[in-house]
């Protein structure tokens, strides 16, 4: 995925706030990304930091802006890079079990990649469990999001809950998902 994070970063803030916001954004960010590009590596602490100025600028809290950025990525993957989805699953839970081997496999073609850590467990015929691990804290409203945008995405219901928000030790966050 690389670089598709930010491209459905910047997606989201131009279709919310226009373009004229996201210029501010991108300025006040002080990030060093070509948001034209996916062949970039990917970190959390960039997002969380665009994430941090979008809220500043638009007047929303910190949480509503990461959901809608974990929601924006798959809106953007799931319209452009369609590929990217199809090639981890044909549902929800499929794409789900599928996404560890997903990054680790991005992970050999792209070394200086930095993906987000999803585990899952406990994977039975009407659940699973997701796990979130990230170096950077906060970041669970942003997996909500994303959780929020493959239920769009593919058109199914599931009921999320989660198991806890925050591991102090590891920023782990765990999400029982049940169809």
């Amino acid at each position: 995925m690389y670089g598709i994070i930010y491209k459905g970063i910047k997606q989201y803030v131009i279709d919310t706030f226009g373009n004229n916001k996201w210029e501010a954004i991108k300025s006040d960010s002080n990030t060093n990304i070509d948001y034209s590009l996916i062949e970039q590596p990917y970190n959390d602490q960039i997002s969380y930091k665009l994430a941090t100025t979008t809220a500043k600028h638009t007047n929303k809290s910190l949480d509503e802006i990461l959901f809608h950025f974990g929601e924006g990525i798959i809106k953007t993957t799931s319209e452009n890079y369609s590929i990217f989805m199809e090639s981890r699953g044909n549902n929800m839970k499929d794409y789900l079990i599928n996404l560890p081997n997903f990054h680790n496999r991005m992970m050999l073609i792209y070394p200086e990649l930095t993906p987000p850590e999803f585990k899952v467990s406990n994977i039975k015929s009407d659940q699973i469990n997701l796990h979130y691990v990230s170096s950077k804290g906060g970041m669970v409203s942003f997996v909500e999001g994303y959780i929020t945008g493959l239920m769009k995405a593919f058109n199914e219901k599931p009921i999320v809950e989660p198991i806890n928000q925050n591991n102090e030790v590891n920023e782990e966050y765990i999400f029982k998902i049940c169809w």
